[in-house]
């Protein structure tokens, strides 16, 4: 299988993977404050009084999953710049 690579693909695909690329980022982005928001509020009303915060640790680091999400836009808007789209 031929690994495709940013440089191969016409401008216009370039722009749709940009622009679903960044639509994506932004949905994540989202998601994980609302995630957030809802266990400081339930924190905050006591709702966990009886659990250990260790079982919150794997909610800190789903931003982690953004890295490679945002390491590929990088690529993506480097690639749009040196093409001067």
């Amino acid at each position: 299988m031929k690994k495709s690579t940013y440089s191969e693909l016409t401008d216009d695909e370039l722009s749709k993977k940009i622009k679903l690329m960044k639509g994506v980022l932004i949905a994540f982005i989202i998601l994980y404050f609302i995630i957030f928001a809802v266990l400081l509020v339930l924190f905050l009303n006591n709702k966990f009084a009886n659990t250990s915060t260790a079982v919150l640790i794997p909610i800190f680091f789903l931003p982690v999953t953004l890295l490679p999400m945002s390491l590929s836009y990088k690529m993506l808007m480097a690639e749009k710049k040196s093409r001067n789209l």
